[in-house]
């Protein structure tokens, strides 16, 4: 409107804008002073409009012009699932999940961020990520921008240990499975204490029917708990359930051989071995 907008003297037309005097800002950006004419036209909008009661307000011009401090990328692939890639300025554009499938409460990372909502207040829930401000990219990406609470995933993502407990939930039976959990939380899209029949597994790659069980030194020494697992084993196995078992050992002294297998297992590559 701005560009094609006139103020007329008599049967004279003035630009509002000096079309003629812009000024290049950036390599994308360019800046238009207002002609002596446009600065008479702005005064007298100022003082037409001054009593305005309308829709459009600071607040709004101010959420229509913020600038994301980060953006969740998901990216289609050719076998159906996305792959969720994060990007801040403290984390360069990096892979943070992939495999996702559109299923309700996936359990992979990129899909628990925008699930996120942080409060400031008693009572005001926020959003992390602003659903309604999507685009999708030249290239079919849907860009998901993130305005506030981006520290706290980008400590996340980064592994810092004072945020990841606020992440896991509490529902796990032994400190190995919540350790296991967090540890393992870019890789693998697992849903912890998941119910299959009459049993309740550690952690279960459902779409997969992988189970993964985490013996821990005490419990799973005794004869009894042995023959129990066992025979939950070839419960499992004869519905058509893959079971692993690690020990607390092995997740202690060598998680990535752990992970490296379930991996392998699942047909994924590991995003966090990708980072390194």
């Amino acid at each position: 409107m701005m560009f094609s907008s006139k103020v007329l003297f008599g049967e004279a037309e003035f630009s509002v804008l000096d079309l003629d005097g812009a000024k290049a800002l950036d390599e994308n950006l360019m800046a238009y002073s207002f002609t002596e004419e446009g600065e008479i036209f702005l005064f007298g909008l100022k003082h037409s409009y001054k009593a305005y009661k309308g829709t459009i307000n600071k607040e709004k011009l101010d959420k229509i012009f913020r600038f994301p401090d980060a953006a969740l990328i998901i990216k289609p692939e050719e076998d159906g699932t996305f792959t969720h890639s994060y990007v801040s300025p403290t984390v360069d554009r990096r892979v943070i999940s992939r495999g996702c499938r559109p299923t309700p409460h996936c359990p992979c990372i990129g899909c628990r961020i925008v699930d996120m909502w942080y409060t400031k207040a008693p009572g005001h829930m926020t959003p992390a990520v602003d659903v309604s401000e999507a685009r999708v990219s030249p290239d079919g990406e849907l860009v998901l921008p993130i305005f506030e609470g981006e520290e706290i995933i980008s400590k996340l993502l980064m592994r810092d240990p004072s945020v990841r407990h606020a992440f896991s939930p509490n529902i796990f039976d032994s400190p190995l499975e919540q350790m296991f959990y967090e540890l393992a939380f870019l890789d693998l899209h697992k849903y912890p204490q998941h119910p299959v029949g009459k049993y309740r597994l550690d952690f279960a790659i459902p779409d997969k029917r992988i189970a993964i069980e985490l013996d821990g030194h005490e419990y799973h020494k005794t004869k009894y708990q042995r023959t129990h697992d066992a025979k939950r084993d070839r419960w499992l196995y004869g519905q058509g359930w893959t079971v692993l078992r690690f020990t607390g050992t092995e997740i202690h002294q060598n998680l990535d051989r752990c992970l490296d297998e379930i991996c392998k297992l699942v047909g994924i590559e590991r995003v966090s071995r990708s980072q390194q």
